[in-house]
């Protein structure tokens, strides 16, 4: 598959017996190794109370990993945007390309019980019917990465009291999105006029890209944006291909990208 760029999407697992430092030096050295092998990416994933994954911060373990690494570019798979802004966003990822410019693909995703979207995201089909631990089509999923992450899961209720301040208001996601990008750009004005500049940030060298499990609001603003999309086959396997068609459909050219990117 001489086209087909290759990737990894690490989610910084902790062997049984072992703990935090151990799985980030497995990481760091699967990522030295992907790189000597020509892979083309390396993404890290952000869970919360898990205690099998060490993949807290994908910001933290990315400038950990650019660091050991030279050439594979790194991004996160994704940052949970449900408990972020846009500007710690945008700063974050913008530290990092101070120091390794042009390296960094910016993944960005809802998280559960995360901001409102303009319009509702459907339900992934068969996101459920995990059973004894096996997808519709097979796939085994580890007891330490089970799906207890669904919507309604009072570990869920407890990860979003932990990590939110209280009393906010979560942001409309595609106008997250908005706001991130401009950032970037460094075009980001209120509807007053003021101006905010981002820096470190604005005008980091890193592609944006969004994750999604459906053809909802996360392959709309994809699309509509003109951004790469990341379909989540290990969320919900049998909508992937939902998921692409709806952010092909929804897909505008932009500075970018000509074409859609999946």
């Amino acid at each position: 598959m001489p086209g087909i760029p290759l990737g990894v999407l690490d989610l910084v697992p902790v062997p049984s017996g072992s703990g935090a430092a151990e799985a980030l030096h497995h990481s760091i050295d699967l990522a030295r190794r992907t790189e000597a092998f020509g892979y083309a990416r390396y993404w890290f994933a952000e869970h919360h109370l898990n205690p099998g994954v060490a993949g807290t911060s994908p910001a933290v373990v990315l400038a950990l990993t650019a660091a050991a690494t030279s050439t594979i570019r790194l991004g996160s798979g994704a940052v949970q945007l449900g408990h972020r802004t846009a500007l710690s966003t945008v700063e974050e990822f913008g530290l990092i390309d101070a120091l390794h410019p042009g390296r960094l693909d910016l993944g960005l995703g809802r998280s559960a019980g995360g901001p409102q979207a303009r319009s509702a995201e459907p339900p992934a089909r068969d996101v459920a019917a995990v059973v004894d631990g096996y997808t519709p089509n097979g796939l085994r999923i580890p007891a330490r990465f089970s799906f207890a992450h669904l919507l309604g899961h009072p570990r869920v209720a407890l990860q979003q009291q932990l990590l939110n301040l209280p009393g906010a208001r979560p942001q409309d996601y595609a106008e997250q999105i908005d706001d991130v990008l401009a950032l970037l750009r460094g075009d980001y004005r209120t509807p007053e006029g003021l101006e905010a500049h981002a820096v470190p940030g604005e005008g980091a060298e890193v592609q944006v890209w969004i994750l999604g499990s459906s053809g909802g609001i996360s392959a709309e603003t994809a699309g509509r944006n003109g951004l790469r999309f990341a379909a989540n086959y290990h969320v919900s396997p049998a909508t992937v291909l939902e998921a692409a068609e709806g952010y092909r459909a929804a897909f505008k050219p932009s500075a970018d990208l000509d074409l859609p990117y999946v």
